[in-house]
């Protein structure tokens, strides 16, 4: 579940407020969490070599409001005339299934050699988290907005159903997002997802275990690409 990192950094003006920062900006807005959960199936799974599995796991967000920020934040000027900051996560949990003759997600086990391909659909559990720090018009999030269950079909999500996207969601379809100052709808900064296949998962190879570690770290080799960071492998019989 491959993302793209965005680099946050955040003045501590950002984060204090006074009245003189901005003639839009109130003294103090009153901090809340908003949380939603959505059972996902069907998403399809990137990895270093392109998609290699289907998920299905529930993701739990949440969204949290830190405080009124200048307008600058959100590029000098929105529709409402306010800017605030936000945080939010989430976390996923549930399995992955392989698919044939796609190419394992990692670049481990190789052994010099190229990525081998999936030769069969095997079963394991995967579980991740990601962080969000943003900017947005609105300081109103309601988690009745947030679908309560989504269908991909295997197909690649997009919009607000991507995942660096994803808390755009508790929002009306006016709010505008923002990072450093621009427009953006990548949200995301770090998260890590896991993936493991156990023993007896792969029933052409019963003997074969496998994980992989998809993160935002080493920042040198992110993403899962680091050869240390494992590989699912999903052999058949002929490649046991």
């Amino acid at each position: 579940m491959r993302k793209l990192i965005a680099t946050l950094a955040i003045p501590v003006s950002a984060l204090t407020v006074t009245l003189g920062t901005a003639a839009s900006a109130s003294a103090s807005v009153t901090p809340y969490a908003s949380t939603a959960s959505t059972a996902i199936s069907n998403r399809p799974d990137s990895g270093v070599h392109g998609n290699w599995a289907d998920d299905n796991f529930t993701r739990t967000a949440t969204v949290n409001l830190v405080s009124e920020v200048a307008l600058s934040y959100c590029g000098g000027t929105t529709g409402t005339g306010h800017c605030y900051h936000w945080t939010g996560t989430i976390t996923d949990k549930g399995t992955f299934t392989t698919i044939v003759a796609d190419t394992s997600p990692g670049n481990g086990d190789l052994n010099g050699g190229s990525a081998p391909t999936m030769g069969e659909a095997i079963t394991g559990s995967m579980t991740g988290s990601y962080s969000y720090d943003f900017y947005s018009s609105w300081k109103s999030a309601n988690r009745k907005l947030v679908p309560a269950t989504e269908d991909d079909q295997g197909n690649a999500p997009n919009g607000r159903s991507t995942t660096d996207a994803w808390l755009e969601q508790f929002f009306g379809a006016g709010a505008k997002f923002f990072e450093n100052g621009a427009a953006s709808n990548s949200l995301g900064t770090t998260g890590r997802w896991a993936y493991t296949a156990p023993l007896g998962a792969d029933k052409a190879c019963p003997r074969v275990s496998s994980s992989w570690v998809d993160s935002s770290w080493p920042v040198s080799n992110p993403w899962g690409a680091a050869p240390s960071q494992g590989n699912i492998l999903a052999p058949d019989a002929n490649h046991c």
